[in-house]
């Protein structure tokens, strides 16, 4: 990325760190943005949004162990199984074509963003079940999708939560702490397996921070069915971008 390209993308960072700190999901608009308007490959746009996520990750750990006083909010072993799940995914992010990369994207943006807009009461108040505590499969599957799509990891893990009964407190927070092993797996992974733009991916980490914090604070203050419903027209506008751009 040239430096033009780095300038115009620190508002839409901090934009999207705003949303990840907020309401878990959010990183998964980084990479349209990086394909659609900066014009990188998908693998390249994907390979830095995982480098990216690393900042926001280390927030994420630092609140969740904060969070730790006063319930057991952070689930170690699924939190540590997203670690061979994104290798498997960095090792299919190599071999699977980009149109095909796009496709999946796609229906995973969609599919979330439906979910956010016509779940009862919007997902936010997903609580009528009795919560169960998710096992580790969760951890392998969400390391594999978000580091074969760039997408971080909540976007993944929170709908399956959700789903599960589990609070939504408790689903950002550990939808948010799960970034920084796959973030660090999947970055690792594609530096061995092809390189890594890392002054693209430092810059844009850098940025997506201040609006992780500033999101996290506000998400005490703000409605989050409200913004849990506009996250929804955003992911679904994204996927039917992706869809576009992989069937061309």
């Amino acid at each position: 990325m040239i430096v033009h390209d780095l300038v115009i993308t620190a508002f839409v960072a901090l934009f999207i760190g705003g949303l990840i700190g907020t309401i878990g999901i959010g990183g998964v608009l980084l990479t349209p943005w990086l394909t659609h308007v900066v014009g990188l490959p998908v693998r390249e746009a994907i390979v830095i949004s995982s480098f990216a996520f690393i900042g926001t990750g280390l927030v994420a750990i630092a609140i969740s162990m904060k969070s730790l006083r006063d319930q057991s909010t952070l689930n170690w072993p699924v939190v540590l199984t997203t670690v061979p799940g994104a290798l498997a995914g960095t090792w299919a992010l190599a071999i699977i074509p980009a149109p095909l990369a796009l496709a999946l994207l796609a229906v995973l943006t969609i599919g979330v963003g439906v979910r956010s807009l016509t779940g009862r009461e919007s997902a936010v108040a997903h609580v009528a079940k009795a919560p169960s505590r998710p096992g580790v499969p969760v951890g392998a599957v969400t390391g594999f999708a978000s580091a074969l799509t760039g997408t971080g990891g909540p976007m993944v893990m929170m709908p399956i939560l959700l789903w599960q009964g589990t609070p939504l407190r408790e689903a950002v927070l550990l939808g948010q702490a799960v970034q920084l092993p796959i973030a660090l797996t999947a970055s690792a992974g594609n530096l061995y397996v092809g390189g890594v733009d890392v002054v693209a991916g430092v810059a844009i980490g850098l940025l997506l921070i201040p609006g992780a914090l500033l999101g996290h604070r506000l998400a005490t203050y703000l409605p989050l069915t409200v913004l849990t419903r506009l996250v929804g027209v955003t992911l679904i506008a994204a996927g039917v971008s992706f869809a576009c751009k992989a069937a061309s």
